[in-house]
């Protein structure tokens, strides 16, 4: 405890320093400095996977009628981006907003914000969010009993502020997040490890720094986040939950040459989680120096990630940290990332990805040796647009998530199952290749279609071993058509096949994922609008993890209003 508070003590003394970017751990924290517009995707955001992410080319935010899909990241529940939110959403001179939406299954889905102050200078932001279920879903295997109770509540508040001074921009953010879920996954008729009583995870986060005004002589930039999270059980109901405290601290400085084309620069990072016990504590110190040029047509950044990794002894990595990027004409270019480095995979990594992993469960931080991603983007504008993509990833120690199967003690039987999840793990070789047309050309009509295939080969894991609940193939199809100016209709489509999971000592192959919905909003006028959304149009039964069905025909509807 001492180490965590002279850690801690040493940090908040340099904060002068650090800047605020993009908070690291942004697809797990949800940024909420927004104007509110109802939109579909508000009636669809219950309903939703997050998009799984891409360097160039993004995945559509499809809306999946799925339960297990809505509970991953545990604290947020998909809600769109906030990088579409501020940037879609035109400003208005009203305040505050508020959303509420239901549906079956108890499917609730409300939001709340204000500006509390906004001028030039300074803006102060309130947000609250709240996302519930509570409904019985069916498991897609022939079992007894065929359904179980599939409960999660989850709420965020938090307060933003941020002040803008001759040489620097201020930043600060306070927020608190409860989660509250029970494990509902398939025991196969095996006594419930939890008896469905509910896991909470509590979150408490704490956000300083700055970001220079641009300059020709020196920029930096920085930030220092501090989170306490503390859970209800342990690996049993009668064991303590797991606590601790993680910072993750960034700083960053670049000197610009060539009349401010290019630029020179450093960025360090640290990340450190600090567990009560039943964890190792995890400690990651990351330099990247680079350097930054850019022409006329073309635009290279250089540079390596040298990474410390201190847990159970100190290990030393360097991965390249290399973007390029070509245009061809007016409207088309080709680009090339090429990356590498650690996925840490602590406590709150796995929670983001899948809440339902077992409680005090240690997973191995993965080392990404190489990760390419290439492409060609083809009429940019113009309403249309082609994209070709394709890459290349290998990964030391990747996990794959599999339902938790314990072999009793002292004993070869045919192991028990708990509701949970457990991990896999393999050394992972996976390739890509896609592309995507959207087109806008009749203004009323705005239609994009995906489409990726992935290729993988798991080495030095297990005979059985494959990249377990990876889709080999998906594809999603995205129609939004206007109407009228104030009514509008959405179409998605999404469907992922090729899904292998591990049960039973024997690989099994999971059905598809084939899900279709639609959705209208209709604007009543500036300040006040209805949605409504229809999930799972196909009744399709599949699995988002083996043993964690998602939820049937379901649908919502609800009210925006701005004030």
């Amino acid at each position: 405890m001492k180490k965590t508070i002279y850690i801690v003590a040493a940090l908040l003394i340099s904060t002068g320093i650090f800047a605020q970017t993009q908070d690291s751990l942004l697809r797990r924290q949800m940024e909420l400095e927004r104007e509110f517009n109802p939109t579909l995707q508000d009636a669809n955001k219950i309903n939703s996977l997050p998009a799984i992410p891409q360097p160039t080319v993004g995945k559509a935010n499809t809306g999946y009628s799925t339960w297990a899909g809505r509970t991953t990241p545990p604290l947020e529940i998909a809600i769109p981006q906030p990088a579409g939110i501020m940037t879609d959403i035109p400003f208005s001179m009203r305040k505050g907003y508020i959303s509420l939406g239901a549906g079956n299954y108890a499917n609730i889905d409300g939001a709340l914000g204000y500006r509390l102050i906004e001028n030039e200078k300074s803006n102060l932001t309130f947000n609250f969010l709240h996302n519930s279920s509570n409904g019985d879903v069916n498991y897609v295997q022939n079992v007894d009993p065929a359904s179980n109770k599939a409960f999660f509540m989850d709420n965020l508040g938090q307060l933003r502020y941020g002040h803008l001074l001759d040489a620097f921009r201020l930043n600060l953010k306070a927020a608190y997040s409860h989660s509250a879920f029970n494990y509902y996954g398939n025991t196969f008729g095996n006594e419930r490890t939890f008896n469905n009583e509910n896991q909470t995870l509590g979150v408490f986060n704490l956000g300083v720094g700055v970001e220079s005004n641009p300059s020709d002589f020196m920029n930096y930039r920085g930030h220092l986040d501090f989170k306490n999270f503390t859970t209800k059980y342990g690996s049993t109901l009668s064991a303590a939950g797991l606590k601790g405290n993680q910072i993750d601290a960034m700083v960053g400085l670049d000197k610009p040459f060539q009349d401010g084309g290019s630029r020179v620069g450093v960025d360090g990072k640290f990340l450190g989680v600090f567990y009560n016990e039943g964890m190792d504590d995890f400690m990651l110190l990351n330099a990247n120096p680079y350097v930054a040029f850019e022409g006329l047509n073309w635009k290279a950044r250089l540079g390596a990630d040298l990474i410390f990794q201190m847990l159970g002894g100190t290990k030393f990595r360097v991965a390249p940290n290399v973007e390029l990027g070509l245009k061809m004409t007016e409207h088309s270019s080709l680009y090339a990332n090429i990356k590498g480095g650690i996925d840490d995979n602590t406590y709150l990594d796995m929670m983001a990805e899948s809440r339902y992993i077992s409680p005090m469960t240690p997973v191995k931080s993965s080392f990404s040796i190489v990760d390419i991603e290439a492409g060609a983007k083809i009429g940019e504008a113009s309403g249309f647009r082609f994209d070709i993509l394709g890459g290349f990833k290998k990964t030391e120690d990747e996990h794959f998530l599999v339902l938790n199967q314990m072999l009793p003690s002292g004993t070869s039987d045919i192991p028990s199952i708990k509701e949970t999840l457990g991990t896999v793990y393999g050394n992972l070789s996976h390739s890509h290749i896609g592309g995507m047309i959207q087109s806008n050309i009749w203004a009323p009509l705005d239609i994009a279609l995906r489409i990726k295939k992935n290729f993988y080969t798991i080495e030095e894991g297990t005979s059985e071993t494959k990249a377990f609940n990876k889709p080999g193939f998906e594809t999603d199809l995205r129609a939004t058509f206007e109407a009228m100016s104030n009514l509008k209709f959405t179409l998605n489509y999404y469907f992922a096949g090729d899904r292998w999971s591990y049960f039973n000592a024997a690989n099994v192959k999971m059905d598809n994922i084939n899900d279709l919905n639609f959705g209208a909003v209709y604007d009543i006028n500036d300040s006040f609008a209805i949605n409504v959304k229809a999930n799972n149009l196909l009744f399709q039964k599949y699995d988002i993890w083996y043993g964690h069905p998602a939820q049937g025909f379901n649908a919502m509807g609800g009210f925006t209003f701005k004030f």
